[in-house]
């Protein structure tokens, strides 16, 4: 994740202005929906690249894209490292350890990558396009409790302001002289506890100071709320949320006719 405060970006794009909360969380979970119906490397590839392109057109910088690209590349090595073993379909290609490797598993490791690496990208399109404030009015607005959409809006901001308290911890524990990048990966871990115990400290600290501040201000004293924000469905937002439905019934079709499955008897 990005050093920061907030995971937000704000930009003057339609997709940060125009639309409804609701309807990017419904594009969300579509994009989710769709990455568990297929299996295909070629068409999550296709969805990462869509994904990618509302990014960019949301006007978001590559630099902000790294974290999460960082992120799925993990996934991806993964799934290539893993999957391979366990699909023995296909054109054989050589053997590891008396394992057979062949192409469909090599490709379907890659698929399971790529689904990951979807979810992970298609989350942080989602939260650097949505502010915290209009995500909390959207979350109320389908009936969720005032307190439960606010601690989901609240965890997700936490990820950044914990992030960058590792960052300082870490800048901290380095002018000390801890050197976390040498030794073997045992002796790595071992003094990764000097920045995991401060920083898991620091959350709870966190934590706390935000709720002795909520209940400074009387939270939950009322049970009516009012807000400064007002969000509502515009004609664009149904259309879209019409075409996500659309999407997943597709794409369930299709899951049903094999048409994007490269694995048949797996998710």
């Amino acid at each position: 994740m990005p050093v920061g405060y907030s995971i937000y970006v704000e930009t003057p794009s339609p997709i940060h202005n125009k639309l409804d909360p609701r309807t990017k969380l419904a594009a969300l979970g579509t994009v989710f929906v769709l990455a568990l119906e297929f299996n295909h490397p070629l068409v999550l590839g296709i969805l990462t690249l869509g994904v990618l392109a509302v990014g960019l057109y949301a006007q978001l910088s590559f630099k902000r894209f790294l974290p999460f690209f960082v992120g799925g590349s993990w996934f991806l090595l993964l799934g290539v490292l893993i999957w391979p073993f366990y699909i023995s379909q296909g054109l054989p290609l050589f053997k590891v350890f008396g394992a057979q490797i062949t192409l469909d598993g090599l490709l379907f490791g890659l698929a399971m990558g790529l689904r990951v690496a979807l979810m992970v990208v298609a989350a942080g399109v989602w939260m650097m396009t949505t502010s915290p404030q209009k995500m909390t009015m959207g979350l109320l607005k389908m009936g969720l409790p005032y307190k439960a959409g606010l601690a989901m809006s609240t965890s997700i901001r936490f990820v950044p302001l914990i992030n960058a308290e590792r960052a300082t911890i870490m800048e901290a524990q380095r002018a000390r002289g801890l050197r976390l990048d040498r030794g073997n990966p045992l002796a790595r871990a071992a003094k990764s506890v000097s920045v995991i115990g401060p920083m898991f400290l620091r959350a709870i600290d966190l934590a706390q100071s935000l709720a002795v501040a909520m209940d400074s201000r009387g939270f939950g004293a009322r049970d009516n709320r009012s807000s400064i924000i007002q969000i509502g469905l515009t004609p664009v937002d149904r259309v879209i949320m019409i075409g996500c439905a659309v999407a997943i019934v597709a794409g369930l079709v299709m899951r049903i006719l094999g048409i994007g499955i490269l694995v048949r008897g797996y998710l």
